[in-house]
């Protein structure tokens, strides 16, 4: 009897190790075709454009952008982003090679860009954009006025495709200074003046305020563009772009938006 209920028992218990390795089989079946259902995206960011695209002290993409597109991530779990910095002159090149399925640093539709890429539909934050000049000078207020004088913008932006259309279409041109970082490169030759004038939002001007000295003044009384800043993205990419504005408008809805912009840049993502 005791051989019996021995047999029995061990009977059980190989049973119970079989059944337990077929459910770790299918857990781990299960597991892997979730996984493949998930879809990689590459992402480039730009890399010197603080406080929205920038590499931090761990040599990671970071900023605004970043941290509004990994809250979109994190709602779209079909999709996995990956992160690479990238020169701004340099990422709508790799759009155009396919190295990367979405751009993003602070980027603003033009009709030239929107010729070749897609554009999400949601924009996540105001971009209007002012002339900024040496305190004090008060010769510069238009975009006319920037005829023979020397302005800094940052090679690919969308600062630079609006002075060099005004060149294509006027006689006398602007002096178009290229510079590598925008912010603090164009408000240290302003002050010094190595250049007449730049192009920033309010809340950049504020911050190189902020960071480097009270040197500037912004043309307050007339914009120079207005915009918002939007992802850039492949243009054969319409679910994604879809996907993405669905999660900005949720994101805009609940305040997530708001709150990662304050935290960033100290105002919400629809002010200037």
């Amino acid at each position: 009897m005791k051989k019996r209920i021995s047999f029995y028992f061990l009977l059980t218990i190989i049973m119970g190790v079989i059944a337990l390795g077929c459910s770790s089989e299918e857990a781990s079946k299960q597991a892997s075709s979730s996984d493949a259902n998930v879809r990689e995206i590459s992402v480039g960011v730009g890399s010197n454009f603080e406080p929205y695209a920038y590499i931090d002290n761990d040599n990671q993409p970071a900023g605004y952008d970043v941290a509004v597109l990994k809250e979109i991530n994190r709602r779209l779990p079909q999709y996995q982003f990956k992160y690479q910095s990238i020169e701004l002159k340099n990422l709508l090149l790799s759009l155009d090679a396919k190295k990367i399925q979405i751009a993003t640093q602070q980027f603003e539709k033009n009709p030239d860009r929107e010729e070749k890429y897609l554009f999400t539909n949601e924009g996540f934050a105001n971009y209007d954009k002012r002339l900024v000049i040496a305190k004090g000078r008060t010769d510069i207020k238009t975009i006319d006025d920037l005829v023979g004088k020397k302005v800094g913008c940052a090679q690919g932006s969308n600062t630079a495709a609006i002075l060099e259309k005004y060149n294509q279409t006027h006689q006398q041109k602007i002096n178009i200074v290229y510079v590598q970082n925008a912010s603090s490169a164009v408000y240290d030759d302003i002050v010094n003046g190595r250049l007449d004038a730049g192009v920033m939002t309010r809340k950049t001007f504020k911050r190189n305020q902020e960071a480097f000295g009270d040197g500037l003044d912004i043309v307050n009384d007339s914009l120079f563009s207005k915009s918002e800043a939007y992802f850039i993205l492949s243009k054969n990419e319409t679910q994604l772009r879809d996907d993405i504005d669905k999660v900005l408008k949720e994101m805009k809805e609940d305040g997530t938006l708001s709150k990662l912009s304050y935290e960033y840049t100290n105002s919400d993502y629809d002010v200037e």
